[in-house]
């Protein structure tokens, strides 16, 4: 009898869905994209492809409300979880040591603020979520919305995406 292969059962993150919030006034965002969202998932870590386009300058004051919804896995009853917001968001893209930098600096040419009209191109630009395995999130889909402002008045939306993850268990040799 042959010995089988031990097995660590380990938890991993699942990007189910990533894209321009459908439910947004898309055509008048400062940042463009040229079709669906383009990305890949690996080791806890979303990886963009493709490219986008920046209309207008994009400067401080910003502000960045990310509304996360706890949904049952039939998403047929979604719940209020969280709402974070932060603001001065050009000191972390400035950030040479920053998690959020070098996000920024994996473009094509590097996202620098102020962020100058153009068109920029996701080179290695992985977000890592590795951080999220240690909370309790298996059992549910998670529904963020990221919502980026200028809040320069009159107030304008600039951004949204819409995101759809969970956290499973699986069996690795």
């Amino acid at each position: 009898m042959g010995d089988a292969p031990l097995q660590k059962r380990i938890k991993e993150y699942v990007q189910e869905k990533a894209e321009v919030c459908p439910d947004s006034n898309t055509e008048n965002f400062t940042v463009q994209f040229p079709g669906p969202l383009n990305y890949s998932v690996n080791n806890n870590a979303v990886k963009f492809h493709g490219d986008f386009t920046v209309t207008e300058i994009i400067q401080e004051p910003l502000e960045l409300i990310i509304l996360i919804d706890r949904c049952a896995l039939d998403m047929k009853t979604c719940e209020e979880f969280n709402k974070l917001t932060f603001t001065n968001l050009c000191r972390h893209v400035n950030d040479e040591k920053g998690v959020v930098s070098k996000f920024f600096k994996n473009m094509e040419p590097a996202v620098r603020c102020p962020i100058k009209p153009g068109s920029y191109k996701f080179k290695n630009a992985v977000f890592d979520l590795s951080f999220t395995i240690p909370l309790p999130m298996e059992g549910y889909h998670w529904q963020a919305n990221l919502r980026l402002y200028s809040r320069i008045r009159p107030k304008k939306e600039l951004l949204c995406v819409s995101s759809l993850s969970y956290t499973r268990w699986v069996n690795k040799p």
